[in-house]
């Protein structure tokens, strides 16, 4: 065969090669990623599967550690520098001013010719006008776990498991009340009691900003208002959901701290572990603390969120983006799309860290078993958050300035609350009035 002939075979096969999705270079990818051990773990694998399920493409997971102004950070350094991955985890909190500079590669062609829009709940598209910068990494809720154990030998009934019948505030109040008790025996309201010698306190509640969302909405009350032009923490029903949670350590002295969980607080016990000991009955925490349960033993149960006006729940998660600087959109397009899969990573859902984002394994019985049906997942937790999603709703996230104006102006004032220092009627107003004049109420972001 002559040179030439050679040539032309070599260019057929070639032109053959790349209709059929190869290319002579392989392609490669970066997905940038946080987490726990596990989660690394497996990302890593499912990374490490994406790429046996499409030779040609290799994939580099880069994992970093998250902690919200560090990671934010890290994002301006790479892109000023020109080294973003083509995809991967995104905080949500920032992602709407992110996308307000094109950051994000508009994923609405590729949901739509994928088909993909209808299949997965929807919370989780994050839409930006017309465009969709990114899809919710999972979907998860606020759950409140306890101790069996801790409850039966305080004679206190087992909390309902249907998000519909739950407890009212008052009767949880009354129970975890019941359960706090000082190291004499005494409890809160009986003559005696001692709250600096607690040997169990009822309740240990989330107080970080999310975790305020199910118990404000649950009161009818609001942070923003919808066009994001106000704000509205003092607004009477806000108002009271933030001082019920106050008065749990301030008044009924049955939660076992103020602010963010001791495990939050510098040399403080995991409450995970207080739980585990007997020395917390309850806790309300999120859905992926279930990863973490699962290794540890004792009989932990979950119930239904108490209910004030109505039943509620929140739908948080980190957020999956592709980067509108990567070379290879389609490509890193079907990685993103792998990830959403969650027969791809069920790990990661049958271990207790995420809960799906594709209907179907809500609806179908065999998918719904795929991750639900194991020891992860305490009984009732399927009526208790997984059914509560029906009423999920989303962080106002696409509100301008939202992140600033909590933290710098909300944040330092509940800090007062949950100390005891001040009542939440004169916080948030004090709050109120300051970000009215601030001139940081802009709207929502287009």
């Amino acid at each position: 065969m002559s040179r030439r002939a050679k040539l032309s075979v070599f260019a057929a096969l070639l032109a053959l090669g790349m209709a059929m999705g190869l290319s002579a270079e392989n392609i490669k990818l970066t997905f940038m990623f946080w987490g726990s051990p596990a989660e690394q773990t497996a990302i890593t694998k499912a990374c490490k599967d994406f790429e046996a399920a499409n030779p040609g493409i290799n994939v580099e997971p880069l994992y970093a550690v998250y902690s919200g102004a560090e990671y934010d950070a890290k994002m301006k350094a790479m892109s000023e520098s020109d080294t973003l991955p083509d995809c991967g985890y995104f905080a949500s909190e920032t992602i709407y001013s992110y996308a307000s500079n094109n950051f994000f590669l508009d994923l609405s062609p590729y949901v739509k010719a994928d088909n993909m829009e209808k299949d997965y709940l929807s919370q989780a598209w994050i839409r930006s006008g017309s465009k969709i910068i990114g899809a919710y990494t999972a979907a998860e809720a606020q759950v409140m776990y306890y101790n069996k154990d801790t409850l039966t030998k305080a004679g206190v009934p087992l909390p309902p498991t249907d998000y519909k019948k739950a407890w009212s505030w008052d009767q949880a109040v009354k129970y975890w009340t019941k359960l706090t008790v000082d190291t004499k025996g005494k409890h809160p309201g009986e003559a005696g009691f001692d709250p600096k010698h607690v040997a169990c306190f009822g309740i240990n509640h989330e107080v970080w900003f999310s975790m305020l969302y199910p118990r404000v909405w649950g009161n009818n009350g609001e942070i923003f208002s919808a066009d994001g032009k106000d704000i509205l923490i003092d607004k009477p029903e806000t108002i009271k959901a933030i001082q019920q949670l106050a008065d749990l350590r301030n008044k009924y002295m049955v939660m076992s701290s103020p602010g963010l969980t001791e495990y939050n607080s510098t040399g403080k016990t995991d409450p995970k572990v207080l739980l585990q000991n007997g020395q917390v009955a309850f806790y309300v925490s999120g859905a992926w603390e279930l990863l973490d349960f699962a290794k540890m033993d004792f009989p932990l149960g979950v119930g239904a969120l108490p209910i004030s006006a109505k039943p509620a729940q929140l739908y948080l998660s980190g957020v999956n983006v592709v980067f509108q600087k990567t070379k290879h959109p389609a490509e890193a397009w079907k990685l993103q799309k792998w990830m959403m899969d969650p027969s791809k990573t069920t790990d990661l859902y049958s271990g207790g860290l995420w809960m799906p984002t594709k209907k179907s394994w809500y609806e179908n019985k065999a998918d719904l078993a795929k991750w639900l049906d194991n020891p992860a997942h305490p009984k009732g937790f399927k009526e208790a958050v997984v059914d509560s999603m029906a009423v999920a709703r989303n962080e106002p996230l696409n509100i301008k300035n939202s992140n600033q104006i909590i933290s710098e102006f909300i944040n330092p004032e509940l800090d007062k609350v949950w100390q005891g220092k001040d009542t939440a009627e004169n916080a948030m107003k004090r709050a109120a009035a300051a970000i009215r004049k601030s001139g940081l109420l802009e709207g929502l972001w287009q």
